[in-house]
C-alpha cells in the first residue's frame, strides 16, 4: 500500500504509474466497492452525475441483479407522455463519483468538453487504442469542464487513464497555468492510471479549462477516463454508473450522480422506478442556485417539476441508501395522452416553394407578435397553415442556405460556401437534391427565381425540367425585379402544368437589396417629412456595397436607419400582397384545397443592430431566423403554432413526405409533419446554423449560443435581450453548460447525423443512442 505520510506528491504519481503498468498488457481489473459518503451528503453538488462501465466490468452481474429487482413502473395517475427519456439521453450524463467530476472519453459526450474543436480539432472520439475505446489527443489538447465552488476546492488530484509509449510526458496548464511544478507525469508503453497533482486554488467555480500537452515519442497520447478531486488510485470511476439501454435502466453505485443540463417544460414530473430499500435523490438546480427536487424510492416514483416550468436546470440523480440504486424507465412526463398523427392522406398534387429573399421573421407579426409591418394575407393564411416560430436557416447567405434545404445536408456536408477555408461554390454531383426526388415520383418540376445565385451554374437547376432566372435574363435594370413580375412568371408555367401534378419554385428578391420603398406602406411605416438620401430606395452606392460583397461599410446617421427601416418593412407589405394574389389564384383554378404551400426564406437582413447591413456577417437571429408557414391542412393542422426548433435541412424530407415519395439515404434533416400534429413538441428543439465552418450558432428555446472561430462564445436570452446585446455566459453557468453540452456533442458528428433516425441533440431516439454508444470521429 501506499503510505501518505512517508511518500512525496511526486512519487506518489509515479507509484501509481508502475502500480497499474503491471497489468497494461491484459484487461484492467476493476473494482465496485462504492466510493465513501462525502463528509456533507445534504449539499453534495447539485450537478454530480456519474460513469458508464464498458462492457465485461466486475460488476456486470450485480447490475443485471439490480434492474431484474426493480418492479416495472406503476401506471401513472395521470394522463401522460414521454418527452425526454433519460437513459437513450446517456451521452448527454454529466458523470460523478464521491462528488468528484469524471469524465467518460470513451463516450463521444466527451465532445461536450473539448471546447467545439475551435479553433482546430484536437481530439478524434471513439477511437480502439489498444483495446479500449478512447479520445486520442494532439500535442496540445484543451478541454473545458463545469465545477461546483465545493468540487473545484477539493481537487488535489487529476487522475487518468492514458495510453502512450516509453519517454512520453503529459502535461497539465490550468486556467492558463501549470498547477505546481510537479503537475505532469511520465508514461510508460501501454494503458496506466497517472494521478497529477494539482495545488489547491487552480480551479475555481464555473467552467475551467485544462490544457493537456504531450512531449516526447512519436505517438498520440490517449484517454480513457479522467477524474477531479482528491481520491487517486487505478479504480475505474465509470462503474459506478451503468446504462442498460435495452432495459432502459441506469444503475448507481451509492452517492455516484448523474446530472442532465435541460430545460424543464411546464407541467414536467419526472418519473422512474427504483429498487427497494434504495433512494434517489433529484434536484432540479438554476443557475441562481434556486431548486426542486424530491425523493424516487420503491412508494415514490414521480417528483412534481413544476417549480422550475421554463427554466434551464443541472438535473441530477444521487443514490442513497443503498451499495446500488437501479432507475428503470426514467424520464420527463407532461400531461395528456402522446400525441395521435392525423390518418394518412393523400398526396399533395401541387407543391409550391416561395423563397423570399432576405426576409427575417422577427418584422412579420405572426413569427414575431408586435412587428411592424401590416401582413393581413399572411395572417390570414396562417389561420389554415402552421406556422414554425422557431425555423434557422443554415447558412446566413443565399448559397449555403439553398443548398442545405435543396440537399437536406448541413454546410459540413454539402460544403457550399462563398467564405472561409475549404469548401465549393456549387452542390456537388454526389448529392440528391429536392427537385431530382420530386421529379423521380412524376411531378413536373419548374421553377422561377429572380437571385441571381440561384441558377444552373450553382446546381440549383438540377432536377427542373423548367428552370428561369429572371436575374440573368437581359432588360433587367439595376438588379430590379418586382415580385409581382416573378408570381406572374410562375403562375404562368402552373398554369401549362395543372392537368399534371406539379412541383413549383420561385424566390422573391423585394425584401433583398436595394431596399425599395413601397406605396402606400412607406407613408405609414415613415409618415413624418424625410429630406435624407434615401427618398426611394436604399441604395447600395450610399450604403457603400462593392461589387461582390453582401454588407455595407457606410453605417448613415440614425434618421437614415429609421428610414430604411421603414423602407424595408413596406417591402414586407408588398410581398404579402403578392400573397393574396397567389392565393386567390389558386383557389379561383379550384386546386388550393390539393395545393401544399410553403413560405420561406434563404436568409435573414441586418439592418444596423451591429453597425452591419446586408447578410453575410454574422449568426445573429436576424440572419438566420426566417419565416416558415407550411399550408397542406390535410397533414398540417390549421392554425397550428410551432415554437420548438426546426431547420433548413428538414424541407426536403418535408416535401417529399407529402407527394408520398421515398427520402433517399443522405438527407440529415426529417419531415416536420410529426412535429406539426404534436410528436415532440412540449421539448426544446434546437436550430443550428453555421458562418462558412468557421463559426456556429444554436439556438434552444428561448437560449442561443454563437461561437466564433476561436472557440469564444456568446450567450443570449433571447426572451429578454432579442437584440443579442448582452453576453449572459458569466451570468447564467446552468444555461450556457446547456447549450455547450448540445452544441458541442452535435459538432462533433454533425456530419453524421440523422434527425429522421437519432432526433434531435436535445432528445435523442433509441435508436440514435445505440448508434452514438459506437460513433467516432476523425
Amino acid at each position: 500500500m501506499l503510505r501518505k505520510q512517508t511518500v512525496s506528491r511526486r512519487q506518489l504519481v509515479v507509484l501509481i504509474a508502475l502500480v497499474v503498468s503491471a497489468s497494461a498488457c491484459g484487461k484492467k481489473k476493476r473494482h465496485d466497492e462504492p466510493p465513501p459518503r462525502p463528509a456533507d451528503a445534504a449539499v453534495a453538488p447539485a450537478d454530480a452525475p456519474v460513469a458508464q462501465a464498458p462492457p465485461g466490468d466486475a460488476g456486470d452481474a450485480t447490475v443485471a441483479a439490480s434492474i431484474a429487482a426493480v418492479a416495472a413502473p406503476a401506471a401513472p395517475g395521470r394522463s401522460e407522455h414521454a418527452v425526454f427519456q433519460l437513459v437513450d439521453n446517456r451521452h448527454a450524463a454529466h458523470r460523478y463519483t464521491g462528488g468528484d467530476l469524471v469524465l467518460d472519453a470513451a463516450d463521444v459526450g466527451f465532445a461536450r468538453y473539448t471546447r467545439f474543436s475551435m479553433p482546430a480539432p484536437r481530439w478524434q472520439l471513439g477511437q480502439d487504442v489498444d483495446g479500449e475505446r478512447a479520445a486520442i489527443a494532439a500535442r496540445l489538447a484543451a478541454l473545458e469542464v463545469p465545477l461546483s465552488a465545493e468540487q473545484a476546492r477539493g481537487i488535489t488530484f487529476v487522475t487518468a487513464r492514458v495510453h502512450g509509449e516509453n519517454n512520453q510526458r503529459i502535461t497539465l496548464k490550468v486556467n492558463g497555468r501549470r498547477p505546481g511544478k510537479d503537475a505532469s507525469a511520465a508514461l510508460v508503453a501501454g494503458w496506466i492510471t497517472v494521478a497529477i497533482p494539482i495545488a489547491r486554488g487552480y480551479f475555481a467555480a464555473g467552467e475551467n479549462q485544462l490544457v493537456l500537452e504531450t512531449s516526447g515519442g512519436k505517438a498520440k497520447v490517449a484517454v480513457a477516463w479522467l477524474r477531479f478531486g482528491s481520491s487517486i488510485g487505478s479504480r475505474d470511476p465509470r462503474a459506478d454508473a451503468v446504462f442498460d439501454g435495452d432495459a432502459e435502466a441506469v444503475t448507481l453505485a451509492r452517492d455516484a450522480a448523474l446530472a442532465w443540463y435541460v430545460t424543464i417544460p411546464d407541467g414536467a414530473h419526472f418519473v422512474a422506478a427504483v429498487n427497494a430499500p434504495c433512494k434517489v435523490e433529484l434536484r432540479a438546480r438554476a443557475s441562481d442556485d434556486s431548486f426542486a427536487g424530491g425523493l424516487i424510492a420503491a412508494d415514490s416514483t414521480r417528483v412534481d417539476l413544476a417549480a422550475m416550468s421554463g427554466r434551464v436546470v443541472a438535473l441530477t440523480l444521487t443514490a442513497r441508501d443503498c451499495a446500488r440504486a437501479t432507475l428503470r424507465a426514467p424520464r420527463i412526463t407532461l400531461h395528456g395522452p402522446p400525441p395521435v398523427a392525423l390518418p394518412p392522406a393523400e398526396p399533395a398534387r401541387y407543391v409550391i416553394l416561395w423563397v423570399m429573399d432576405a426576409l427575417r421573421a422577427d418584422k412579420i407579426p405572426i413569427f414575431t407578435p408586435g412587428a411592424r409591418a401590416q401582413t393581413p394575407n399572411l395572417d390570414e393564411l396562417a389561420k389554415t397553415s402552421v406556422v414554425f416560430r422557431q425555423y434557422y436557416v443554415q447558412g446566413n447567405e443565399s448559397q449555403t442556405s439553398h443548398s442545405s434545404m435543396w440537399t437536406g445536408l448541413y454546410p459540413a456536408v454539402h460544403g457550399v460556401r462563398l467564405a472561409g477555408v475549404g469548401g465549393a461554390w456549387r452542390i456537388g454531383a454526389q448529392f440528391d437534391v429536392l427537385a431530382q426526388e420530386v421529379g423521380a415520383a412524376h411531378y413536373a418540376t419548374l421553377a422561377v427565381t429572380g437571385n441571381g445565385y440561384v441558377n444552373e451554374d450553382g446546381g440549383y437547376a438540377r432536377g427542373f425540367q423548367e428552370f428561369r432566372n429572371m436575374m440573368r435574363e437581359t432588360g433587367v435594370d439595376n438588379g430590379i425585379i418586382y415580385g409581382q413580375q416573378i408570381v406572374d412568371a410562375a403562375l404562368q408555367k402552373l398554369d401549362r402544368h395543372r392537368a399534371e401534378p406539379a412541383y413549383l419554385f420561385f424566390g422573391t428578391i423585394d425584401t433583398h437589396g436595394p431596399w425599395i420603398a413601397r406605396k402606400p406602406w412607406i407613408n405609414v411605416y415613415s409618415p413624418g417629412p424625410y429630406h435624407g438620401p434615401f427618398q426611394e430606395f436604399g441604395t447600395a452606392k450610399a450604403l457603400g456595397f462593392k461589387a461582390g460583397s453582401m454588407g455595407c461599410s457606410v453605417i448613415p446617421p440614425p434618421a437614415d436607419v429609421e428610414r430604411l427601416r421603414a423602407i424595408y418593412d413596406s417591402a414586407i407589405s408588398y410581398q404579402d400582397m403578392q400573397v393574396g394574389r397567389l392565393v386567390k389564384q389558386l383557389q379561383s383554378w379550384g386546386i388550393w384545397d390539393q395545393t401544399m404551400l410553403i413560405i420561406t426564406a434563404d436568409h435573414g437582413e441586418e439592418l444596423f443592430e451591429d453597425r452591419r447591413c446586408g447578410h453575410g456577417g454574422s449568426l445573429r437571429d436576424s440572419l438566420i431566423r426566417v419565416p416558415m408557414l407550411i399550408h397542406d391542412p390535410a397533414r398540417f393542422p390549421a392554425g397550428t403554432i410551432v415554437e420548438e426548433g426546426a431547420e433548413g435541412v428538414d424541407l426536403m424530407p418535408t416535401v417529399l413526405a407529402a407527394i408520398g415519395a421515398a427520402v433517399p439515404d443522405g438527407p440529415q434533416g426529417a419531415p416536420l409533419e410529426p412535429l406539426a400534429q404534436g410528436v415532440g413538441r412540449g421539448w426544446a428543439r434546437p436550430s443550428y446554423a453555421s458562418q462558412y465552418e468557421y463559426a456556429h450558432g444554436m439556438r434552444i428555446g428561448r437560449w442561443k449560443i454563437r461561437v466564433g472561430a476561436r472557440g469564444t462564445l456568446l450567450v443570449g436570452d433571447m426572451a429578454a435581450d432579442p437584440g443579442e446585446k448582452t453576453n449572459a455566459a458569466a451570468t447564467h453557468p446552468v444555461e450556457r453548460r446547456m447549450l455547450t453540452d448540445n452544441l458541442g456533442m452535435f459538432l462533433a458528428v454533425r456530419t453524421q447525423w440523422r434527425k429522421a433516425e437519432w432526433g434531435v441533440v436535445t432528445s435523442v431516439t433509441p435508436a440514435g443512442a445505440r448508434v452514438l454508444d459506437e460513433v467516432s470521429t476523425r
